[in-house]
């Protein structure tokens, strides 16, 4: 997007390629000294949305030495559950062949960009990371009108989303999807009416291909244009990470 916020050309266009959904699980928060543990992916293509396919990866790290003892925890690292875990760059290859002219989206999405931008560099695959990537978190601020950048979980808490409870990239990433199918379903007119009358049982009910009128896509195609990133360099990551006020 622009300095006014409104979308550029180039955001709308990306619109017209698939959308990747990415979530990844790291060691610790550090993309140099850190590994990407797990990968999980999720395709579709607007304007119906419908899973395309999925891929989920346990990655073998590198060693676990400098590990954060909460992020082990919370992916559920263990030597038993990783013990078929793929090395790292065939990890990144598989992934850039799911996600091959598609764009990233996330949740998020600077810090997975950080570090699949260092794993990538460090174990020589190039062009993995586009130039550009569709940010959910912001996208969702907006629709919630919050003042600071919202979690994924409570976003997904007040969609009525359902979600396993064991904590995977994969299953992040499913979430990430569902919360952005919610936003795509409902125009900002009707959205706030719309999350108010959810319940548990709206998830089951609201499951399938979305289907909206072609002047409902054309206006939420320009609305989600705006949350379109340009930049994906180390510096430009680092910058969108620093600018961050989490809620």
């Amino acid at each position: 997007m622009d300095a006014s916020g409104e979308p550029t050309p180039s955001g709308t266009e990306l619109l017209d390629q698939d959308l990747v959904f990415l979530d990844c699980e790291m060691t610790g928060g550090d993309p140099d000294r850190n590994d990407i543990i797990e990968i999980g992916v999720v395709r579709t293509r607007l304007p119906e949305l419908a899973v395309l396919g999925e891929l989920s990866l346990k990655v073998a790290p590198r060693s676990m030495r400098g590990a954060n003892a909460q992020s082990i925890r919370i992916a559920g690292y263990s030597p038993k559950e990783w013990k078929a875990a793929v090395p790292v760059d065939e990890a990144l290859r598989s992934l850039q062949v799911f996600a091959a002219d598609g764009v990233l989206v996330g949740w998020a999405t600077y810090n997975d960009l950080l570090f699949m931008l260092a794993t990538a560099e460090r174990v020589g695959v190039a062009g993995l990371v586009g130039e550009a990537y569709i940010e959910l978190q912001d996208w969702a601020q907006r629709r919630f009108e919050l003042p600071r950048s919202p979690g994924l979980q409570r976003i997904a808490d007040q969609l009525k989303i359902v979600r396993d409870q064991e904590h995977s990239a994969i299953e992040d990433a499913l979430v990430t999807y569902e919360v952005f199918r919610m936003l795509w379903r409902y125009g900002p007119d009707e959205f706030a009416a719309a999350a108010a009358a959810l319940d548990w049982d709206s998830y089951a009910e609201l499951t399938g291909p979305i289907t909206l009128t072609p002047a409902e896509v054309e206006s939420r195609r320009v609305e989600l244009a705006r949350h379109v990133v340009a930049g994906t360099s180390r510096a430009e990551l680092l910058a969108r990470r620093s600018s961050y006020h989490r809620g």
